[in-house]
């Protein structure tokens, strides 16, 4: 009876503690997955048993419980303990206490049934989550391979896009510029004829003024769809014109301009995400921002310790943005982060201290 009874406060308490380690342990592995899914890397390991270590592991509990029983069987026989019980339990006849250890044999029964049962719940649970780990892993699979295929699109819509505005840059430089220009031209000459008719001059002249005036919104438009020089002269040349020309059209703002880069080092998909998201965050900042100052800041790094990257920085001392709110509704900012996550850049933005709005832009190169 000794024996059974040991065995199975053995058991009860091995499947007990069992229980709360395998419990502890599972919520653990939910968290190790979630931080995996959302994450991409592993933040806890859990050490594996191989099936050798859990046959050599099950070996070893057998062994503790039958040492366990032949240590009480000697200690028992050794200082007769069935004799002391049956003396002990005499002397409480009144209170039926040599009846106890049939009462003890039921709760080791009860403690073998319970320990049972914790088992199979126990391997139920770790099955489902098992089952939620593989599909969550299955999830976290599609979803990074969505993630590459929509930056892939992503570049190839940005690719179609440029090439339409170079097309479409062509044609304005090689059909409607050069008609204007014949038109201003002619315009001109017609004028230095000596004409009676004042109103004829008068018209010549509008007509020399219209030309004139296309003509400029031609090439401001031209210099909007295609970076010039961006291919030949290099970004740090294309961002000063770009800059230039806007400060033309916006002389109250003071610009403060920081560029230290090696044009060699860029290639053409990142100076030019880098000249868009130039020209993008102008734009807002002219139409948002009711700033008076900005700060640019375009640097290459070059270390032979670290891979090489382009950071862009764009400061102003404007009214800022709502941080709840993010980037709202506004699909130049959304686009200008897609087109640097494409390139496996990263896109910051936040609001500067005490006011205005910081953007920042590091890609690889």
């Amino acid at each position: 009876m000794v024996i059974v009874m040991t065995f199975s406060c053995f058991l009860f308490f091995y499947n007990f503690h069992h229980y709360w380690h395998i419990h502890i342990k599972n919520n653990r592995h939910k968290i190790v997955v979630y931080l995996k899914i959302k994450y991409g890397r592993n933040y806890m390991m859990s050490p594996k048993l191989s099936p050798a270590d859990k046959s050599n592991r099950g070996k070893i509990d057998l062994a503790v419980i039958m040492g366990a029983s032949l240590l009480t069987y000697f200690v028992a026989g050794y200082f007769d303990l069935a004799e002391r019980w049956i003396n002990w339990a005499a002397l409480g006849e009144f209170y039926q206490l040599d009846e106890i250890i049939f009462v003890l044999l039921v709760f080791s029964i009860g403690l073998m049934w319970f320990g049972r049962r914790r088992y199979i719940e126990l391997q139920y649970t770790l099955k489902r989550n098992l089952e939620i780990k593989t599909k969550l892993e299955m999830q976290n699979a599609d979803n990074a391979k969505l993630l590459l295929q929509n930056r892939a699109l992503i570049k190839h819509i940005t690719q179609v896009r440029e090439a339409e505005r170079n097309h479409l840059a062509s044609e304005l430089h090689d059909v409607f510029g050069q008609y204007l220009a014949a038109i201003d031209v002619n315009a001109s000459v017609a004028i230095k004829y000596k004409t009676e008719d004042p109103k004829l001059q008068a018209i010549l002249k509008t007509i020399q003024d219209s030309a004139s005036f296309l003509r400029n919104v031609t090439r401001s438009q031209l210099r909007s769809l295609k970076p010039p020089g961006l291919e030949t002269v290099g970004l740090s040349a294309a961002i000063e014109d770009l800059i230039g020309q806007w400060q033309m059209s916006f002389p109250d703002y003071e610009i403060n301009i920081a560029i230290e880069v090696d044009d060699q080092l860029v290639d053409y998909d990142t100076a030019l995400t880098i000249y868009r998201s130039l020209q993008e965050a102008l734009t807002n900042i002219t139409r948002h921002a009711e700033a008076s100052s900005i700060h640019i800041d375009l640097i290459t790094q070059n270390k032979s310790a670290q891979p090489n990257d382009i950071s862009l920085t764009i400061r102003d001392n404007g009214i800022g943005f709502d941080p709840n709110e993010g980037m709202g509704n506004g699909l130049g900012l959304i686009g200008i982060r897609e087109r640097v996550h494409a390139l496996n850049g990263q896109f910051n933005l936040h609001p500067a201290d005490p006011t205005g709005t910081v953007l920042a832009l590091h890609i690889p190169l």
